[in-house]
């Protein structure tokens, strides 16, 4: 402060201004006699100075000693030591002294205040002091709160007008009268009644915020004359102003429709914000849209709806933006087009997880900005492109198609859908993996042993042809049936159902029967092309065939070794035979077409081909070839064959007969065509999945008509020789229907045009069911009104399931036949049946025990006698008692009854011997 004295000033007498070693002045204010600073003019004359006192720490000292200097007064300014010597001093000794009011300490002493020029702000922020301090008002505060609790007191205190005179007088009156600060100002307001009574504010006279308010009723009015008092409007209100014969108010309202107001003693309601609504006039807040809603502009009555197809994730959308795709569609926009104005929105196809506010960048990306709950993703057993992220492809397998992001293949798989290999690779277990040397020398090895064992099967499956089922014959027809078994099961294992991990397996296995040979490294020789690989398939049949036949053109290079035609004939046809169901399903390959979701179709087995295109065209002429001329060329050779066998017989080409051993040595003589049907059994199998490649619940009905089928007819026939293999067949039969029933449980439930098929088909059934047990009684009640007796000669074909065999001509054949074997000895006749198949002898067993018991008339003792019994019931036993005949009177006479002549001894024993 000494040094802006000295500045403004330039009195070096007042000041002492001492220089440091570093070049530093100090500047301090000069005491002479070390209590009062003189100023120039108190210094010149010091019998006129005039004291001048303050206190605390020099209060004012810089701004009094420019004034003294500025103004030329003598001043002698001193700093008391104390508060009290402040006090003191002034009232003691006539001084100037620093003071402010409004104070009491100074007040009875009346001072007169120093005049000085008027405040000039820039003058004091250049450290010029010589014009009087601003005036620092003493403002009315109060707790911002106290507008809202008490508006009555704002009012009050915004009407109350003090000066200065007013406050020292209160304050006097509490020095002079000792009293306290409440009863001062109580006092003045008693003397000044007139002056304050006015400040009082009315209660009906609301401030801007407020609006009139009924005490008794708790609630806000519009009238004056039933208002008690102001308050301020809530939250939903604003203040409005009204006018009436008692002057100016103002009265609180509710927010009109599309404005709200979430603070309290507001003037006016602001719009509804975007995102929100409000359709009529209330105290309320505007309310969020809610979920298919927008609102992008304020002050709105209602939201708007979202396009169809579309919702929001949040309420209070602003912008149709915001509007996203409902769960189970996608939107397909580009979202960065400047040209969007809202989601397009379509359908998720079969194979595609579509949740709420899925778009095709997500699906992509394989993440949402909106959280993984919200990301499209492709499905298990799956595939899509990233070109066309929305286009889904069904696999065959989970494994090669893991889902998740689109392009996505497991197993180093490639190709759509995933449906190859890359080269020099062939599909493992559940990958793809590297051929190997071995790889390509197992396939040569296992063609070798295909070519040998050929040969093999020329030498020891061309045993003899009897009627009865000998060892040799009963394994041939083992092995056989268990290599049909374990084709059946491949073919089932086609069936387009999601079979569990383990049974997959299983049928993985199984199918190299069907010639689904990849996965035993097949590509490593054939090549990774499918339409090379599949064509080698086809062509494997005719090789075998000609294999034989060259065999057979070699070996006659030396005559001890020339195979036999007959034999060559039924080696092929052996062959054939164990082939065909493979045959027909690898045939039936190309046809097996299923539809993706996009509605391209792929070929089952090879789904990298797609049906129609030049590849799948090469496999069907292939397949087409192979289906003509192998597998139907080869059936109707067999049917032929069939029908011309006892023809042949007849004519005595033993030669021709013994060629189809292949197909007639495995059953009974009287049933010798059952090899024909049996072979449609596996291609009856394959043909479902061909016709119904979408539909596996089709697929197993059509696999359960099959099977159930040729139960019935092996039952009803009992065909094999052997009555073990009967059993067995007919066991496997039904265990294939109960594995096919099995996977009925895999496969998802029917809906739309296939729940209609299966209601249609159970109608059907119905009326089947219905309708066999209606004709059998109709051809009942039939037989009851048009035959005699049920069950005679007369009897209706469809009551006997054919033709009744004429009596007499049975008879008449009996009679022949033991005329022909009268003079045979019994060892002749046994020699006979020794070579007779076992059903042939159950079956003489059975006519001799019809015979015995209902034809030839014999008595107790002969059937007791009987070398075997039999457990028929005779017909004798089951009809009524015969009545007694009475005895004839004495005058009638009794005519003599024809006798027969008695055979003679030789003709007894010709019929004893016919008979036994």
């Amino acid at each position: 402060s000494a040094y802006h004295y000295f500045a403004k000033s330039g009195d070096a007498g007042g000041v002492d201004i001492t220089t440091d070693g570093e070049g530093v002045k100090t500047y301090k204010y000069v005491c002479q006699d070390g209590y009062f600073w003189l100023s120039s003019a108190c210094r010149s004359d010091l019998t006129k100075c005039v004291p001048f006192i303050t206190g605390g720490g020099g209060w004012d000292v810089l701004t009094t000693t420019q004034q003294a200097a500025a103004y030329n007064m003598p001043l002698a300014l001193g700093v008391a030591a104390t508060w009290s010597k402040f006090l003191e001093v002034p009232k003691k000794y006539k001084t100037m002294f620093y003071w402010w009011t409004p104070d009491s300490a100074f007040l009875e002493m009346q001072p007169s205040k120093l005049v000085l020029p008027p405040f000039n702000a820039y003058a004091w922020s250049q450290s010029d002091y010589t014009t009087a301090a601003s005036a620092i008002p003493v403002a009315k505060i109060a707790t911002k709160d106290l507008q809202a609790m008490a508006p009555d007191i704002i009012k009050l205190l915004e009407a109350s007008l003090f000066d200065l005179e007013a406050v020292d007088s209160m304050m006097l009156n509490m020095k002079s009268n000792s009293v306290t600060r409440e009863q001062a100002a109580c006092d003045w307001l008693k003397g000044n009644t007139d002056r304050w009574k006015s400040w009082i504010p009315k209660a009906t006279k609301c401030n801007p915020g407020f609006g009139l308010y009924d005490d008794a009723t708790d609630t806000f009015t519009a009238e004056r004359a039933t208002a008690t008092t102001c308050r301020a409007c809530l939250p939903g209100m604003f203040s409005k102003a009204f006018m009436d014969d008692d002057g100016s108010t103002y009265i609180c309202e509710a927010c009109p429709a599309g404005q709200q107001q979430l603070g309290a003693g507001a003037m006016d309601c602001d719009a509804c914000p975007a995102g929100t609504a409000k359709a009529d006039q209330s105290t309320e807040e505007c309310a969020p849209c809610a979920a298919g809603e927008y609102q992008d502009e304020k002050g709105a009555l209602q939201c708007k709806m979202c396009p169809p197809g579309t919702t929001t994730m949040i309420l209070g959308m602003k912008s149709i933006s915001g509007c996203g795709c409902q769960a189970g569609s996608i939107d397909v926009s580009d979202l960065n087009s400047p040209d969007r104005l809202a989601a397009n929105c379509i359908d998720c196809s079969e194979g595609l997880t579509c949740p709420m506010m899925s778009t095709v960048p997500a699906l992509l990306a394989g993440s949402s900005p909106n959280g993984a709950a919200f990301t499209p993703v492709v499905k298990s057993g799956y595939f899509s492109l990233e070109s066309e992220p929305i286009g889904m492809f069904k696999c065959q397998s989970t494994v090669q198609c893991p889902g998740g992001e689109p392009n996505t293949c497991g197993g180093g798989r490639k190709g759509v859908p995933c449906g190859e290999c890359p080269p020099n690779t062939y599909w493992g277990s559940s990958k793809c993996t590297e051929c190997s040397a071995w790889s390509v020398i197992g396939w040569i090895l296992s063609l070798i042993l295909v070519f040998v064992g050929l040969v093999l099967v020329y030498y020891f499956m061309n045993a003899p042809m009897t009627a009865k089922a000998s060892t040799l014959v009963s394994t041939t027809c083992a092995i056989g049936m268990m290599i049909n078994m374990l084709q059946s099961l491949g073919i089932v294992g086609t069936v387009t159902v999601e079979w569990p991990v383990n049974i997959n397996g299983i049928f993985k296995w199984l199918q190299v029967f069907t010639f689904d040979i990849d996965g035993f490294a097949f590509s490593c020789l054939a090549g990774e092309n499918p339409v090379t690989r599949y064509i080698g398939l086809v062509l494997f049949f005719p090789a075998c065939l000609l294999w034989l036949q060259f065999c057979g053109l070699i070996s006659k290079v030396n005559p001890k070794w020339a195979w036999d035609k007959i034999k060559l004939r039924s080696t092929m046809g052996q062959f054939l035979q164990v082939a065909f169901s493979t045959m027909s399903s690898t045939a039936l390959v190309p046809m097996i077409c299923y539809k993706h979701p996009n509605g391209q179709r792929s070929n089952l087995k090879y789904p990298n081909v797609f049906c129609g295109s030049d590849e799948h065209t090469a496999m069907v002429i292939a397949g087409s070839l192979m289906l003509v001329l192998g597998v139907c060329g080869f059936w109707a050779f067999a049917a032929w064959l069939a029908y011309m066998c006892p023809k042949f017989s007849a004519r005595g080409r033993y030669d021709l007969v013994q060629s189809g051993r292949f197909l007639l040595g495995r059953f009974r003589l009287d049933v010798w065509w059952y090899g024909v049907p049996l072979l449609l059994r596996g291609p009856l199998l394959a043909l479902t999945v061909v016709l119904a490649p979408d539909y596996p619940a089709v697929q197993c009905l059509g696999c359960q008509i099959i099977l159930m089928t040729f139960m019935a007819v092996q039952i009803y026939n009992w065909p094999w020789k052997a009555p073990i293999l009967n059993v067995v067949d007919m066991v496997i039969c039904f265990l294939l229907a109960i594995l096919v029933v099995v996977a009925g449980f895999y496969v998802p439930a029917a809906s739309g045009g296939l729940l209609t098929f299966f209601e249609i088909f159970s109608m059907v059934v119905f009326a089947l069911l219905f309708g066999v047990v209606g004709i059998m009684i109709l051809a009942s009640v039939l037989a009851l009104f048009y035959r005699a007796a049920i069950g005679s000669q007369k009897e209706l074909k469809i009551m006997t399931v054919g033709a009744t065999p004429p009596p007499t001509e049975i008879a008449s054949e009996l009679f022949n036949m033991i005329a022909a074997l009268a003079g045979k000895p019994t060892e002749h006749l046994a020699q006979k049946m020794e070579k007779l198949g076992v059903y042939d002898l159950q079956a003489l067993k059975v006519a001799v025990a019809v015979l015995r018991s209902e034809v030839v008339e014999t008595g107790p003792d002969f059937a007791q006698n009987s070398s075997r019994s039999t457990s028929r019931i005779t017909s004798a036993a089951l009809a009524p008692a015969p009545k007694a005949a009475a005895a004839p009177a004495p005058s009638e006479p009794t005519e003599p009854k024809a006798t027969e002549p008695e055979a003679t001894e030789p003709e007894a024993t010709k019929i004893k011997q016919a008979c036994v």
